[in-house]
């Protein structure tokens, strides 16, 4: 005996290439809102093609931020606090992206900088108390970022250095492009499309 699921719960039969594409406001070609898809069309290009590299004004997703030490300037004077902070934020990345044909997409980032608010952990490597509130903004390359700020529990500006954990590189459904999208080069005519299935 077989039970049917209602059909909220069945799952997609769409690939995860293109929910990523609709959830991102992609329409095919075959779409009845002529309309949207005019408007969609100015952003994406008419056709989208596996194995091409896209590139879009910026790129954007959530990051959690792990600060290891900061540098705080409090009463006058300079001090370095080992603080160790995790929080989240946003963070906008520069660089191209490929859907692959296994509904993968690879990512190629270069520049980093975003927004963050953290949470200090701990102070010379004891839990006893909370150390800091951390409000501000980074810059980075890779994994590593510059983390300047103001902290509220020390009143006082801030600069670390950490690491980031973006959370694209756990699901690329969090990717997402901001602004018109082109492609980087033009795509080879073996190239095949994407399509609606």
């Amino acid at each position: 005996m077989f039970y049917n699921a209602p059909a909220q719960f069945k799952k997609s039969d769409k690939s995860p290439t293109v929910q990523f594409l609709q959830k991102r406001g992609y329409k095919f070609q075959d779409t009845t809102d002529k309309e949207e898809s005019a408007r969609m069309m100015r952003r994406w290009p008419d056709t989208l093609y596996y194995n091409t590299t896209y590139v879009a004004r910026l790129l954007g997703s959530p990051t959690i931020p792990i600060s290891f030490s900061r540098i705080e300037y409090v009463d006058g004077k300079y001090q370095v606090s080992p603080t160790i902070s995790l929080g989240l934020g946003y963070t906008w990345f520069t660089g191209n992206f490929i859907f692959n044909e296994n509904d993968k997409i690879s990512i190629d980032p270069k520049l980093f900088f975003g927004l963050v608010a953290d949470v200090g952990l701990q102070n010379d490597f004891s839990f006893k108390e909370l150390t800091g509130i951390f409000a501000g903004g980074f810059v980075g390359f890779g994994n590593f970022s510059l983390f300047s700020g103001y902290d509220f529990m020390t009143r006082s500006p801030s600069i670390g250095l950490g690491g980031r954990i973006d959370l694209y590189t756990v699901s690329q459904n969090f990717m997402r492009p901001i602004g018109k999208v082109k492609e980087l080069r033009k795509h080879k005519k073996r190239a095949v499309p994407i399509e609606d299935e």
